[in-house]
């Protein structure tokens, strides 16, 4: 029996990763990428001559995902967080620092949200007084933090989080898929502020930085990738867009060029 022969097309890191992870198994691997580079949004640069990240700079290291595929792909000891630096929010004229025990900017403490001043007196007095609201399969955060907490919260907390991290708008931004922990706290019929204390609360001290980040940049993970996979012997080609799909009999053919795969 053939060796199956999987076609991933388009090679930026979503398609890197899943090329790296077939290799494990019995395929024949091969990499279509339209453009002249592999790597799609993550990318390296010079910026006065200080190599930096032109495309994302870190990882979600709570989530297992990317951390494994540095580490498969070689990065292991490559890995470390971005910066220890903590995080402050310029508004109402001066840089103010994150509060604690937020969730995306979510408060879980609202006395310690009052330490910041990063709300007004008119914006911290709507979020001591939450009203309840109900949420069906989904809602969007900013629209539900809002009608829970006040429009402050949305536009001082969580928007400049969740407009840095997903690239859109708070507004438009899915409950159930940005923050999916929210969703059964937003059904349980407490308050919001009580969840997320209780949630951030369950944390564990040693769970280690929120952002991993790797030496040299993120913008090392797709050429590690990309090295990887042609040591595994998976064919990767650049400038070569595909042209059309068709299905066979037996699965399909792939058209690059004119020619079929």
């Amino acid at each position: 029996m053939a060796e199956p022969h999987v076609v991933v097309i388009g090679g930026g890191i979503a398609g890197l990763a899943a090329a790296v992870f077939l290799t494990d198994g019995p395929h024949r691997v091969t990499v279509l990428e339209a453009s002249e580079r592999f790597g799609g949004k993550l990318m390296a640069g010079e910026v006065g001559g200080v190599r930096v990240d032109l495309g994302a700079e870190s990882m979600l290291a709570r989530r297992p995902e990317a951390v494994e595929l540095a580490r498969a792909v070689g990065l292991a000891d490559e890995l470390e967080p971005p910066t220890g630096a903590k995080a402050a929010i310029w508004t109402r004229g001066a840089l103010r620092p994150l509060p604690g025990g937020q969730l995306m900017g979510v408060p879980g403490d609202l006395d310690a949200l009052a330490a910041t001043e990063v709300l007004s007196a008119d914006g911290l007095d709507r979020a001591r007084h939450e009203r309840p609201t109900s949420v069906g399969e989904d809602v969007a955060i900013g629209a539900y933090v809002s009608a829970r907490l006040g429009r402050e919260v949305v536009d001082r907390l969580v928007e400049p989080l969740l407009g840095g991290v997903y690239a859109g708008h708070a507004d438009e931004i899915s409950l159930r898929a940005a923050v999916p922990q929210l969703l059964p706290l937003a059904r349980s019929g407490g308050t919001l502020v009580d969840g997320v204390h209780e949630l951030v609360g369950r944390a564990r001290p040693d769970a280690g930085p929120v952002f991993q980040g790797i030496r040299g940049g993120l913008g090392t993970l797709p050429e590690a990738a990309a090295a990887h996979l042609r040591r595994a012997g998976a064919d990767l080609r650049t400038a070569s867009p595909v042209d059309a799909l068709r299905r066979t009999p037996e699965g399909w053919r792939v058209a690059v060029g004119g020619e079929l795969l």
